[in-house]
């Protein structure tokens, strides 16, 4: 098992969790700050099982996020938002639903420097075939 996916394994397990509750507090968990962090909830595409992940985030318009994700398409996340349609986001406390667009054109270096010096060097330091992702955020009540 490489480095990276053991790094990945440990912090799904032990850290995420912690960060998870602090975010959807409206606390900073690092390397996240409390303005620059959001939580994704995804269903597992054959598991049916409900996953969440903290990540960085940074503005793109008044109804899209700017994310990276570490494994481009073939991030689990990625492939549960795309076969599931839709997806769960909480900015603090308040929750949205949003859609997901992986955008190949798009620079994940940039979005990163965007979110922050810390955000950027912990992704790249994890990252296989990062890509950009916006979510748009769907108007009216979250499910």
């Amino acid at each position: 098992m490489s480095w990276r996916r053991t790094v990945q394994r440990i912090g799904r397990r032990t850290v995420n969790p912690v960060t998870v509750t602090l975010l959807r507090l409206g606390l900073p968990a690092p390397p996240y700050s409390s303005r620059s962090a959001l939580v994704m909830e995804t269903v597992g595409r054959r598991s049916g099982r409900r996953r969440v992940t903290p990540m960085g985030y940074v503005r793109d318009g008044d109804a899209s996020l700017l994310v990276v994700a570490e494994h481009g398409r073939r991030a689990d996340w990625v492939r549960n938002a795309l076969a599931q349609g839709t997806v769960r986001v909480w900015l603090g406390r308040q929750e949205h639903r949003g859609r997901i667009t992986v955008l190949d054109d798009v620079d994940p270096d940039e979005v990163l420097h965007r979110i922050g010096p810390i955000h950027r060097a912990v992704v790249r330091g994890l990252a296989r075939e990062p890509r950009a992702v916006r979510i748009d955020l769907l108007p009216g009540r979250p499910d």
